[in-house]
């Protein structure tokens, strides 16, 4: 199986996408306008910026997971089990993240825009659904956060015994696991990391992890230099720290 420039290229810049659509959900809420209490809550779906946020919510996992399938492909020669369960991680994460925001976009969101015009039962009957709806969301994002700790590991593990650009990558990656695992311990109540320093952290990492991610991917789109995992190799190595051997 040969995958061309393209297929890497393509990946490389859906991870730059990523890195901005990272953005766009952590501070387009700063944008939403203030609301109190359940009423307040369900109007929120008539907020542009709630709106907006829920679309590229939405579009988020597929574009990481792209970026995610270009790694996993570029070095399933080098680090074949790392590529694989690298992989799966990441699809878990973005299908139940995907799976979580479909919930929310068709079945959550048109309780909230109903909710302005029904009656006391349905209004009743929708704060029911509201409670079950809360208790799903909470399940998956605990899910994904196993997803995501997963992928990152993998992929994480495997850059850093590498040099250069691969090394500052894998340190991203094993950075974007650590944190993930804190907000795994933070829903059982166990906080490792005060919420004030988790809040800077993740701005500070994710964006920045995402598009050297594009980087690398970008420059390592020439699948005729095969990536070796051994460091022993004496073959010539790329900038980035993998041996490299013409195939």
């Amino acid at each position: 199986m040969h995958f061309d420039r393209s297929f890497y290229r393509t990946a490389a810049i859906c991870s730059v996408v990523s890195a901005v659509t990272t953005l766009l959900l952590i501070f387009l809420p700063d944008l939403y306008a203030p609301v109190e209490g359940f009423e307040g809550r369900m109007s929120r779906v008539n907020d542009p910026a709630y709106a907006l946020r829920s679309w590229v919510y939405l579009v988020h996992p597929f574009i990481v997971l792209t970026a995610a399938l270009g790694i996993a492909m570029r070095i399933r020669r080098a680090a074949s089990a790392a590529a694989v369960i690298g992989l799966l991680g990441f699809v878990l994460w973005a299908f139940t993240e995907a799976g979580q925001q479909t919930l929310t976009l068709l079945a959550f969101d048109k309780w909230r825009a109903a909710f302005a015009t029904a009656d006391a039962a349905m209004r009743a009957q929708i704060e029911a659904h509201t409670f079950m709806y809360d208790a799903l969301w909470d399940a998956m994002y605990f899910l994904l956060l196993i997803g995501f700790a997963i992928g990152n590991l993998s992929f994480g593990v495997t850059f850093l015994k590498h040099k250069g650009l691969t090394r500052i990558v894998g340190g991203f990656f094993v950075a974007g696991c650590l944190l993930t695992v804190t907000y795994m311990l933070g829903e059982f109540q166990v906080h490792v990391v005060p919420d004030a320093l988790a809040d800077w952290v993740y701005p500070a990492i994710q964006p920045l992890g995402r598009t050297l991610i594009g980087v690398w991917l970008w420059r390592n789109a020439d699948e005729t230099l095969d990536l070796r995992h051994s460091r022993e190799s004496g073959s010539p190595s790329s900038q980035d720290g993998f041996p490299l051997s013409r195939e």
